[in-house]
């Protein structure tokens, strides 16, 4: 509902940094929050856990309540149907460049769900970093911030579909690079993996707030049933995406980035089936 709450408010790039800001949040919080859950399981009691939860959500509740009008037009309200489901989606698949930005987001949200989930393996068992593991991974979880935000201050200036195209061509490159110099499946040493994990996390950065822009720029009829559907989509896409090439990180790092690539070849040739939309500064 948040991402269909900007589409009624904005549009073009000025959504996309919009949005930027809104999948800074969505990216963070997955990385913060066993930070977090275990800083107060620890020291509170795992019964913290769920009165910090509660007072948080309450707190958003009366903001809300507060603060967000009614975003909808009123000539796209209407009256509550099961029907209005039925036509949405039938409208969501009509629009190919709504369908392909969201399988685009699917690819995307799949190669960050390969990190999160092979993280652990890769930095207390490969490299036996146990001690160090929670901040290498809040110095990459910095760094996909930083690049949110770099996104937001300039893709009023570049335009989302151009920030997109270099992203992911840096995307490609970046695995690319690393699967030729580490052929061998032989670790490089942990600077030398940060580095292009840094690297490749920016672009992931550029690619997220940006995908889901355009997909939602053609909908603005129906924010809500193609938010609710570029979100199913793109994670239901994301799941096996991530289980497949994640089974194969046991003993080096070389399948993630092969992951990466290939991943970021059908992105580069879904993008490109896509006509370059016509630039809405607001």
């Amino acid at each position: 509902m948040s991402i269909a709450i900007v589409r009624d408010s904005y549009e073009g790039d000025h959504m996309a940094k919009i949005l930027s800001v809104v999948t800074m949040t969505f990216i963070l919080v997955p990385v913060i929050a066993p930070m977090l859950g275990q800083f107060l399981l620890v020291h509170f009691g795992w019964q913290s856990i769920f009165i910090v939860n509660l007072i948080f959500g309450s707190l958003v509740i009366f903001w809300f309540w507060r603060r967000q009008p009614e975003t909808l037009h009123k000539k796209y309200q209407k009256t509550f149907r099961l029907a209005i489901f039925k036509s949405g989606a039938i409208t969501f698949f009509r629009i190919k460049s709504a369908v392909i930005y969201t399988l685009l987001s699917g690819l995307a949200t799949g190669s960050f769900m390969v990190y999160l989930s092979t993280s652990q393996q890769i930095f207390q068992v490969q490299y036996d970093l146990g001690n160090m593991f929670p901040y290498i991974f809040a110095s990459l979880a910095v760094t996909i911030g930083l690049a949110t935000f770099l996104n937001s201050a300039i893709v009023m200036r570049f335009g989302m579909w151009n920030l997109v195209n270099i992203a992911l061509l840096v995307f490609v490159i970046n695995s690319l690079t690393y699967v030729i110099i580490f052929w061998s499946g032989v670790n490089p040493p942990i600077e030398i993996l940060i580095i292009f994990l840094m690297l490749q996390f920016a672009s992931v950065a550029f690619l997220f707030g940006n995908y889901r822009a355009l997909a939602m720029q053609p909908m603005g009829h129906i924010a809500g049933v193609g938010s609710a559907l570029n979100g199913f989509i793109s994670t239901i896409m994301a799941v096996p995406i991530a289980n497949y090439i994640g089974s194969f990180v046991k003993t080096s790092v070389l399948p993630l980035f092969i992951g990466f690539f290939v991943t970021g070849i059908i992105g580069l040739v879904l993008f490109y089936s896509v006509k370059k939309p016509i630039r809405v500064k607001a």
